[in-house]
């Protein structure tokens, strides 16, 4: 992963926005341990590695991720923490007839699950994030698109680094224009 940051921030460089993404340095091994206590789940190796390169963005920054900020341990906390402020039986109760899985089957039809963590936020309480409670097609640690607006929960990769690679493939197509990223992100289905 460590060799990933260097490939994303060479591309961000030749793009010329890397600056304005604000990247915090790495977090600590104490911080992760910190965050897999809060989350109750033990975070893989490779997103783990990706952490401790660059603790996520400086808040209220350019979105690493296509106008999604890249979040920190903390945030990771913070934002779990908000969608656990919400009754999850009830909600899944009142969404159960609108929410989807793309592809079907891969993804719980459900509008909260505590085992779906956060990994970035656009600011509209939308979020890429792991998945550890995957439906039957499913695999744990998977990476899914979720959040307030997402009634179709998007299956986006099989894990993080297969995740980190589709970015990094995104970022050969991408441009930099009036402080915003454009471009376009694939997801599995469409590798498919």
């Amino acid at each position: 992963m460590k060799d990933s940051w260097e490939v994303i921030k060479g591309k961000l460089s030749q793009l010329g926005c890397l600056d304005k993404l604000n990247l915090n340095s790495g977090c600590s091994q104490g911080e992760i341990e910190v965050l897999e206590q809060h989350l109750g789940v033990e975070l893989p190796a490779d997103l783990k590695e990706f952490l401790s390169v660059h603790n996520g963005q400086f808040f209220r920054g350019l979105g690493l991720f296509f106008e999604s900020q890249f979040l920190s341990t903390s945030e990771i906390a913070q934002r779990w923490d908000s969608w656990r402020e919400l009754d999850e039986e009830e909600m899944n109760e009142d969404c159960a007839d609108y929410m989807r899985s793309n592809p079907e089957g891969f993804i719980k039809p459900l509008y909260i699950n505590k085992f779906w963590i956060p990994l970035t936020f656009d600011w509209a309480g939308n979020h890429i994030g792991i998945d550890f409670d995957p439906a039957e097609k499913g695999i744990p640690g998977q990476i899914i698109a979720f959040g307030r607006d997402e009634d179709t929960k998007l299956l986006i990769a099989e894990n993080f680094t297969d995740f980190i690679s589709k970015f990094i493939q995104a970022l050969d197509t991408a441009s930099w224009k009036e402080e915003r990223f454009r471009g376009e992100f694939k997801t599995l289905s469409s590798f498919q």
